[in-house]
Parts: C-alpha cells; structure tokens; sequence
C-alpha cells in the first residue's frame, strides 16, 4: 500500500493584543438577563457546595460556565440537529470533574447560631425584595 502524502497546513498567523484586560463576571452588567441567570446558578452551586475558599470559588465559576456551554449545545441539537458529540463529551466530563472536585453533594451552611441564621435570612428576603408568605 502506498503511503497518502500528506499536506501540512500552514500555520495561522495570530495577532495578539498590545494590552491585556481582565473582565470578570462581577462587573458584568447585571441588567442583562443571561448575567442575572449566570450569577443566580453561580451564587446556588457556590452555596450548596459551601465553598468555602477562592479555590472552591473559582470552581464554581468554571463550572457554571461549563454547565450553560452544555445547555446551549443541548437547544442548540434540538433547533438544528448539529451535535459534535466529541465536544459535548469533553466538555460533561470537564463539567463533571469540577462537579466531583466541589463535592457532589449539597453540603450543610455553616451557622454560629439560630439568632444570626434568622438574621441572615430576613437580610436576603429584604435585598431581594421578597416577603414570606403566610
């Protein structure tokens, strides 16, 4: 069998930028819906994962991220019917590798006592501009 000559491409010229500029979800405008979702899910994992340090932190930043490029695949799949399973594999056994480092199960809140969980709580509902319901 004779051997296929093979052509090498040739490299993609990649212009870097001069400066570079950190962005951060956090000085995302909030006023846009799909930052309000992002940073609910990220607020929900960080709690019930307890994390508890800026390692942990940045894992479920990660993963957040991680989770909603997965989500937009799925709708994506279903409104197109183009799926790259190989790049939806990678990215769950990322997502789920992440998800094994945080703990996959929904760990306890750290409270001093009953006084300041109320308090904790009454703060939340007042930001959030919820009341309980009676």
């Amino acid at each position: 069998m004779a051997k296929r000559a093979t052509r090498k491409k040739p490299d993609k010229e990649i212009e870097l930028p001069t400066k570079f500029v950190p962005q951060f979800w956090n000085n995302s405008d909030g006023r846009i819906s799909v930052v309000r979702i992002i940073r609910q899910r990220y607020e929900e994992l960080k709690a019930d994962c307890g994390a508890n340090s800026v390692q942990k932190d940045i894992l479920c930043q990660r993963a957040t991220f991680v989770c909603i490029q997965l989500e937009t695949m799925e709708v994506e799949a279903t409104k197109t019917g183009k799926f790259s399973s190989g790049k939806y594999t990678q990215m769950l056994n990322t997502l789920m590798g992440l998800l094994r480092t945080l703990g996959l199960e929904r760990q306890a809140k750290q409270v001093e006592c009953l006084e300041s969980y109320v308090i904790e709580k009454k703060k939340k509902r007042k930001k959030n501009g919820k009341r309980k319901k009676v």
